[in-house]
């Protein structure tokens, strides 16, 4: 099944290093303490992000890995700004921050035209922070290990844990390449000689995995072997405690066992006793906490959601693909402390939550602290599905129109922010096809004839993104507020950024609107912006009926599921699938 996404642009390095340049001003004049910390991470984020993109430049043209004086030179403003980061998490966010002169190895260089870069999911979406990896670091403190890491996060994480461990400048980055599942390293006759030459030593490898199959710093560690390098001298820095997964094949658990683990949780720094805690970094926002912050995440939230009887009516939850988030009670009432991302992905969601809030259409958020956006969290409101009695249906439809008609208007979007239709029919195609087979046909050519009206017509947008009724909060008023209306836009999904159509049939899809209902929503949201005309919905409701499909499949194949979830999560698979038989028929 076909869900997830990877997110790239095209960047102009000198325009990065300007922007990189206005961060490190704003760190400088910030005054001590979370913010400030969480401004010199968003820099180190960025200019990991350049340098993976520089980096991938250099090895375009080399064929191969090759440790450029490129990326030997982003390495080093990355070595200096961890060094930095990791001072100031040691000094409570207290420790003076570096000045922009520290990017003038960089500037000196001549620089590509432009390059890509990839989006880091850990540092937006799943909370990898670098200072654990910095943390993680202390047993090689003394050594002389030689870092490496692998892109496209392993940047600034190879730098994080030099920085831990008081080690040199990396080495340099790698970029493992090949079929997903069985990933190589392929290094130039200059880094395998500098490799080579340290055989003898100790190694460390930076990176956020393993995934699915861990064959990415496996094939870090194969080179290495290659050289003489025995695993066992080969530390690994992962970003969490599993294994590699299911894909992984003997020889890649062969070498996961072989090698050093180092790893320090999330927990074990975010939420200790420490002035930059989750707890304590928005004290100057929120107050002081009242009691540790309880976590809402992997469907934890629906302890508080939903009254103590109302267990089974709990919805399923999407469990390590939701954010990470945690209530927070301080200052005498409760916050929603969710994880939005550190550098460019928190700071957009802050600015997208204030702009909702500037619309009436959701709280005004208190703070952005360090990659978590601190909300307002709305005791009186329950979702949508447990409210009693529920709200009238025009009540409801009215509220759903207001939200995307200004997400619709007001969020434009740019057609690299998100999959084309083109590619957003593939998806949908391949999995009708391994759900439904030949049943699926007539409905996907259907599809397929509206295609070219839908890219000449379609107007991306930052979309809501999400298509579930829980998300929909009555308040106790009666007002119906949207949850989670922040980044779903920029989640790890292949949709992305797409037209506000897409709102309409997850809307669709959510609240088990009628076909006329769903025409009006269409025809409302097409009034407050332009875009795919609203005869092109039945197109929309194809992918997005099949992507729904493919996102709760591969929740309710999770491992290490209680009864009740499992249930949960096969119905909520089982009801995309019928939805997906209706679009299609209707198509």
């Amino acid at each position: 099944m076909r869900w997830f996404g990877d997110r790239e642009r095209e960047a102009e390095p000198g325009a990065a290093l300007a922007a990189l340049r206005t961060r490190l001003d704003g760190a400088a004049a910030a005054a001590p303490g979370a913010e400030r910390h969480g401004l010199l991470a968003g820099a180190l984020v960025e200019a990991s992000a350049l340098a993976q993109g520089l980096a991938d430049v250099e090895r375009e043209a080399a064929g191969a890995d090759d440790g450029g004086p490129v990326d030997r030179a982003a390495l080093g403003v990355l070595a200096a700004l961890a060094r930095a980061l990791w001072a100031s998490w040691r000094a409570g966010g207290r420790a003076a921050p570096p000045g922009p002169e520290l990017l003038a190895p960089l500037e000196r260089l001549r620089l590509p035209d432009a390059v890509r870069l990839r989006r880091a999911e850990g540092h937006a979406l799943y909370a990898v922070y670098p200072e654990c990896h910095a943390a993680a670091a202390r047993p090689l403190a003394g050594s002389d290990a030689v870092v490496l890491g692998i892109r496209s996060i392993g940047p600034g994480l190879a730098a994080a844990v030099a920085a831990g461990a008081g080690l040199a400048t990396p080495l340099a980055t790698v970029r493992p390449v090949g079929p997903p599942f069985r990933r190589e390293v392929r290094l130039g006759p200059a880094l395998a000689a500098r490799l080579a030459a340290a055989r003898r030593g100790v190694f460390a490898i930076a990176d956020e995995g393993p995934g699915r199959s861990g064959s990415s710093l496996a094939a870090a560690v194969a080179a290495l072997e290659a050289l003489g390098v025995p695993a066992e001298r080969v530390h690994l820095f992962p970003s969490h405690a599993g294994g590699p997964g299911p894909e992984a094949g003997a020889e890649i658990l062969d070498r996961w066992a072989r090698a050093p683990r180092h790893h320090v949780p999330f927990e074990a720094l975010l939420l200790a006793d420490h002035p930059l805690a989750l707890h304590r970094a928005a004290e100057d926002a929120v107050g002081p906490a009242d009691a540790p912050p309880a976590d809402l995440s992997a469907g934890a939230w629906r302890r508080h959601a939903f009254a103590p009887g109302e267990r089974g009516g709990w919805p399923p939850s999407q469990g390590w693909r939701e954010r990470r988030k945690y209530l927070l009670r301080a200052g005498g009432r409760a916050w929603l402390a969710r994880f939005a991302g550190l550098g460019e992905a928190g700071e957009a969601a802050l600015a997208r939550a204030r702009a909702l809030a500037g619309a009436g259409l959701g709280p005004a958020p208190a703070a952005l602290r360090h990659g978590f956006l601190f909300l307002p969290w709305l005791e009186d409101a329950v979702p949508l599905p447990a409210a009693r009695p529920p709200p009238p249906r025009p009540v409801l439809l009215d509220a759903v129109g207001r939200h995307l008609a200004f997400v619709a208007r007001a969020f434009p979007a740019a057609p690299e922010d998100g999959a084309g239709p083109g590619a957003l029919l593939e998806a949908a195609r391949a999995n009708a096809l391994e759900a439904l087979g030949g049943e699926a046909r007539r409905g996907l050519e259907a599809a397929a004839a509206r295609l070219p009206e839908v890219a000449r017509a379609a107007r991306p947008v930052a979309v809501d993104g999400t298509a579930d009724a829980w998300d929909w909060l009555v308040c106790r008023e009666g007002a119906l507020v949207k949850a989670d209306a922040l980044d779903h836009h920029a989640d790890h999904g292949l949709a992305g950024c797409q037209d506000a159509l897409w709102d309409v049939a997850g809307a669709e899809l959510a609240l088990g609107l009628a076909p006329s209902e769903g025409q009006a929503l269409a025809e409302r949201v097409r009034a407050a912006a332009p875009g795919a005309p609203p005869g092109l919905l039945p197109f929309y409701r194809v992918c997005r009926a099949a992507l729904e499909l493919a996102r709760w499949s591969l929740a309710a194949d999770d491992g290490a599921l209680d009864a009740e979830e499992r249930v949960r999560r096969n119905g909520a698979r089982a009801g995309a699938e019928a939805a997906l038989r209706r679009a299609l028929a209707g198509a």
